[in-house]
């Protein structure tokens, strides 16, 4: 299962619209600017979140982070995430985020043994 089709499966389960859910995630965090658009990009898998990002997504839906890289899925699928998540790290990465793309790759790679 995709990203993308995480997220949907997260917010329709708990009866949201994709207004609702950007409203929720503003909410949560002042200084976040989701909007329904974006998500919608996301749950389309036209666009991926910043790991920021997903990390807000996971705690509005009480979940791990790594619920969205669950090792059932298509390996070749989580690389492509893995990789899109390591082009989004720069010297304005929180060292908390970092650790948690370290803990990402190394599931990873459990996953595929």
């Amino acid at each position: 299962m995709s990203l993308g089709s995480k997220l949907k499966e997260l917010r329709t389960s708990h009866k949201m619209t994709l207004q609702e859910m950007a409203d929720a995630l503003n909410k949560q965090n002042k200084n976040s600017n989701f909007n329904k658009g974006r998500l919608s990009k996301w749950e389309h898998d036209t666009d991926e979140p910043r790991l920021s990002s997903l990390k807000q997504v996971a705690d509005l839906f009480n979940v791990s982070i790594d619920y969205f890289f669950d090792k059932d899925d298509n390996t070749s699928e989580n690389n492509e995430v893995a990789q899109t998540v390591a082009a989004h790290i720069d010297d304005d990465t929180p060292e908390e985020e970092r650790q948690q793309i370290i803990n990402f790759i190394e599931n990873l790679k459990k996953a595929r043994k």
